[in-house]
């Protein structure tokens, strides 16, 4: 959420206050809304993410696989018109996971794994 679109929802949330606005109860649930999408989405897999999962995630989004190794964070390091990208990242490989978008939903398309240590 950029500075606009924070003022945008702010203003929406005192509007028709006059001037007796409360800004403790218009401040509340924008940051309440804030907070809550910083916090990461845990899945157990990451190649079978939900339509509303997708569509909430936005660039720079974390989503984290848990599984019996541990956490494991991916990031949302594209998303457009045609599809999503999450990639994950530790010391010996790159894993890219690609979503696309069609008429019908969203869909898995593919699991890229590069290794990149010794």
């Amino acid at each position: 959420m950029n500075k606009e679109q924070l003022l945008e929802l702010i203003n929406s949330k005192i509007a028709g206050q006059g001037s007796a606005v409360d800004i403790g109860g218009a401040l509340a649930p924008v940051l309440t809304e804030l907070l809550s999408n910083s916090v990461p989405e845990k899945v157990t897999d990451i190649q079978a993410l939900t339509g509303d999962q997708l569509e909430a995630l936005s660039a720079g989004d974390k989503v984290v696989k848990v599984d019996q190794t541990g956490e494991h964070a991916y990031v949302v390091t594209y998303k457009g018109e045609g599809g999503l990208c999450l990639t994950y990242a530790d010391c010996e490989n790159v894993e890219t996971i690609a979503y696309n978008k069609t008429e019908s939903g969203w869909a898995f398309d593919d699991k890229t794994v590069t290794h990149i240590g010794q």
